[in-house]
């Protein structure tokens, strides 16, 4: 009796060219992102010996105002526009075609990896039973 199976992916060609586009989208959306934040935090950021902690020399208002909004999005993980029409780039040629929890994967991790270093080696745990344990928790766990 086998107690594991091993499944091989064998993909036809045309498949395979679904699955590379969708790596590339994955891969940009990605990128961007994570570009996304870090120019936030290169424009909102001061050196420590700059000036008091008590005193900000960015009024709060600019600061907040230019904050990547993450929540702002549609179902398949894209932004929004002001007119409530998702964003996408010039050369995404079919950007609706790949899968919305890959592409929330994709944004999720891009956020994780600039805010929080917490998992090495980019390897991400989740446990839902203690997600709720306690408001330290919570921050971790949406």
């Amino acid at each position: 009796m086998l107690l594991k199976y091993k499944y091989k992916l064998k993909p036809h060609k045309s498949q395979t060219a679904i699955i590379a586009n969708w790596l590339e989208l994955a891969r940009r959306q990605y990128n961007y992102r994570l570009a996304e934040s870090l120019n936030w935090f290169e424009a909102t950021r001061t050196l420590l010996n700059a000036c008091p902690l008590n005193v900000s020399v960015v009024p709060v208002d600019r600061i907040y105002e230019n904050i990547p909004e993450f929540r702002t999005q549609t179902r398949d993980g894209r932004k929004k526009g002001s007119n409530g029409n998702p964003i996408t780039k010039k050369g995404d040629k079919h950007p609706n075609i790949i899968n919305g929890y890959v592409l929330w994967e994709t944004v999720q991790l891009a956020d994780l990896a600039q805010t929080k270093k917490l998992f090495p080696y980019g390897q991400v745990y989740t446990f839902p039973g203690i997600a709720r344990c306690c408001p330290a928790c919570t921050n971790y766990y949406g």
